[in-house]
């Protein structure tokens, strides 16, 4: 359930996403694909949706689709035996419903199963809402400051506090899609 009470699904992306995939990337704003990639154009964006629908891709990537639509993505890219880098990216207009929470939560629980125990990720300083994602969603994780950005790491451990955090998430979302209050 989304923050706003409405429905959505988590799930593995297949090959027969790749349009969407590529929609929703092409349909992205520039400054969230700067958030995302660290740089500018489009070149990089086609280089990294080719490497996810590689036949031999190494990483795991992850929708949350709402009536169709694919509202963001997440991958989870191997670094090594017990580490992967995590990266996201949500629709225009869809910000502030949990969708990399949501998506945050299903890789982590799927890196865990795998013998996954840690997500990296580089987050520009200025991207506040993602850093707010990895602090609010009840993991351990460490955040080091950097020149221009934050040094995440994450144990993919369902802690209580992760447990704790799903519950609150999943119970504001209910009383939202009981009144209709977005």
């Amino acid at each position: 359930m989304l923050a706003d009470g409405s429905l959505a699904v988590v799930r593995g992306v297949t090959s027969s996403d790749r349009p969407a995939v590529e929609r929703l990337f092409a349909t992205a704003r520039p400054a969230d694909l700067y958030t995302r990639f660290f740089s500018v154009g489009t070149a990089v964006v086609d280089l990294h949706v080719e490497h996810l629908f590689a036949a031999e891709a190494t990483a795991m990537s992850y929708v949350v689709e709402r009536a169709g639509s694919l509202l963001g993505i997440a991958d989870v890219e191997p670094v090594s035996e017990r580490t992967a880098e995590v990266a996201f990216l949500v629709a225009d207009g869809a910000h502030g419903l949990g969708i990399a929470t949501l998506l945050l939560e299903r890789a982590a629980q799927d890196a865990w199963d795998r013998g996954v125990t840690t997500f990296v990720a580089d987050v520009l300083a200025v991207n506040h809402p993602m850093i707010e994602v990895f602090r609010d969603a009840g993991f351990a994780v460490g955040l080091q400051v950097e020149r221009d950005g934050v040094s995440v790491r994450m144990s993919t451990c369902r802690t209580p506090e992760a447990q704790a955090a799903t519950a609150a998430r999943h119970a504001s979302a209910v009383a939202h899609r009981g009144t209709g209050d977005p």
